[in-house]
């Protein structure tokens, strides 16, 4: 059999884009702190996200998967935070996907929520929260996020 160039699946050149939201909430002493989700598949420690919704504007389809995979309200900031990329697991391969994030200060937990029970929701200080994930874009975002919610004249 001849292979025809028709014939081979080539990986997509560009990310897949995804929007997400780093949530952060106020600690009994007052500080920032991050909340964080497992993911469904492999149970690792990362932020609420998916993909852009038709009719909503990035951030507020990144505020609803926040509220869909961890009962969290509250409103994403208008500009992102920043961007990072990871290689999403689907059907028989692995995809680049580019995560578009925004901050999303936590004014609401709900106790029921639609993925309650398929993901743990955990709070964590900005330095145990880096250490928690494993994408490094991540790390970098966290970390710079934290920096500037905890100083001083953060906010």
């Amino acid at each position: 059999m001849t292979v025809t160039p028709q014939m081979i699946e080539l990986p997509n050149p560009m990310p897949l884009e995804q929007v997400g939201v780093l949530p952060v909430e106020r600690g009994p002493d007052g500080s920032w702190r991050v909340v964080l989700i497992t993911t469904r598949d492999s149970g690792r420690w990362s932020i609420p996200k998916g993909n852009p919704m038709k009719g909503f504007s990035r951030p507020e389809a990144a505020s609803i998967e926040a509220y869909e995979e961890a009962g969290l309200v509250g409103k994403a900031s208008r500009k992102p935070i920043g961007t990072y990329m990871f290689w999403k697991r689907k059907q028989g391969h692995w995809e680049l996907a580019e995560v578009v994030v925004y901050l999303l200060k936590v004014e609401t937990r709900l106790a029921d929520y639609k993925e309650k029970g398929l993901r743990l929701v955990e709070s964590f200080a900005f330095d145990d929260a880096e250490d928690a994930i494993m994408e490094p874009g991540l790390k970098s975002l966290i970390r710079v996020a934290g920096e500037r919610l905890n100083s001083p004249d953060g906010e």
